[in-house]
């Protein structure tokens, strides 16, 4: 948890230091068009400075525009995936709590007597709860194939293949 805290802090000055930089860089480009419109109104440039302004306008353009374009585009890329990660987060979360149902009725049905007929419904009973976290747990993995398909075909082969190693 600490590291991620501190990675997050790192995060937070190495974005701030970024648009900061950009913010110089559109201050560079515009001081420049400005400069490149004051002297050419003086005086005709040579064709060196006129060159030499152009190449570091376009220069430093290009710099501030990629540093902005990059940061709104993993903003963008936050804001796009984050309904996608709250569903998965509420998948999660029912498993978790049918789990904890799961060791609830385990162990209640130990304390409880002990009856064949009482033993079937503890099972039946465990036996449902078994089938929701599956339905659960699908419905988190078709989540997860809207985002990465190729990663859960991945997973879903390899657990496939275990399972048939185990049959």
């Amino acid at each position: 948890m600490i590291k991620g805290r501190c990675k997050s802090k790192q995060n937070g000055w190495y974005h701030k230091i970024n648009l900061w930089g950009a913010g110089v860089f559109l201050v560079i480009s515009v001081g420049l068009a400005i400069t490149h419109v004051v002297i050419g109104s003086q005086r005709a440039l040579s064709p060196l400075e006129g060159i030499m302004l152009q190449f570091l306008l376009l220069t430093f353009s290009i710099i501030a525009s990629f540093v902005v374009g990059r940061q709104s585009a993993k903003q963008a890329g936050k804001e796009l995936i984050k309904p996608h990660a709250r569903s998965a987060f509420r998948r999660v979360m029912s498993l978790y709590n049918s789990l904890w149902r799961l060791g609830d009725a385990i162990e209640r049905g130990k304390q409880e007597e002990n009856s064949e007929v009482h033993k079937k419904m503890v099972l039946e009973k465990l036996q449902a709860i078994v089938f929701e976290q599956i339905a659960t747990a699908d419905d988190a993995l078709e989540d997860w194939r809207d985002i990465v398909p190729e990663d859960v075909e991945e997973i879903v082969r390899r657990t496939e293949q275990r399972r048939s190693g185990n049959e």
